[in-house]
């Protein structure tokens, strides 16, 4: 892969708790550490393709990278930003074994790559993890319905503080982050356009809502920001 550097790691010693991984045997852990490397991916480079073959479960052990669907004309829809603990796995491994979206690193990324192999291996013989993968995937579909719900029925203002909420609330888990995001990843998660977003921010900045400093932010009116996002 280009500019990524592979070193060895074990799966059982993983400081990081992957959703899942602790319902595994050790023989199972073990299937996956004879199967893995761990890759480090340079900031803006790819993952996981959209339309390729699926390869690997790619768990994030440092670092933010963005999930998004690429469309017509160079478009892009970010659906999610993962962070240290996250894994990534297309549907696609149980129907046509292609990814249905893209993954680029937006920092620095370290990843270890398990096999499909391992990972089939492991899914069929363990139940409770089976039922661990087949929630994660459901979270990920309700994300995409929510956003296809977002985006028929809500303005600009109301997607946008979707964003800096889940910024917030989920990626930093504080309401004074910074974040690596440009303005257009910022858009592209709020199914705005830049110019749509810097206007809005500079909006809820003027009304005290935010402060904004670069990449970054305080929420300052998080009340405020939620009625927003409820109005829509």
């Amino acid at each position: 892969m280009n500019n990524a550097q592979l070193l060895i790691n074990n799966c059982a010693s993983c400081n990081l708790k992957f959703y899942g991984f602790d319902t595994m045997s050790t023989e199972q852990l073990n299937i996956f550490k004879e199967s893995h490397c761990r890759v480090e991916f340079k900031k803006g480079e790819t993952l996981i393709k959209q339309g390729a073959r699926c390869s690997n479960l790619v768990c994030i052990k440092s670092g933010y990278v963005k999930m998004h669907v690429e469309g017509l004309g160079g478009k892009s829809l970010i659906i999610k930003v993962l962070k240290p603990g996250d894994f990534i796995i297309s549907p696609g491994i149980f129907d046509d074994y292609r990814n249905h979206f893209s993954a680029s690193a937006i920092t620095d990324v370290n990843t270890c790559l398990i096999s499909i192999d391992a990972f089939s291996n492991v899914f069929h013989s363990n139940d409770q993890f089976a039922e661990s993968i087949l929630r994660h995937n459901h979270q990920l579909m309700q994300t995409l319905y929510n956003q296809l719900i977002n985006l028929s029925h809500k303005k600009m203002t109301g997607r946008v503080a979707d964003t800096l909420l889940y910024l917030s609330n989920e990626v930093y888990e504080s309401n004074i982050f910074y974040t690596t995001l440009s303005r257009q990843d910022m858009a592209d998660l709020s199914s705005v356009s830049k110019e749509s977003l810097i206007r809005i921010l500079k909006d809820f900045k003027d009304s005290g809502i935010i402060l904004v400093e670069g990449n970054q932010f305080k929420i300052q009116a998080t009340t405020t920001l939620q009625k927003i996002s409820q109005a829509g």
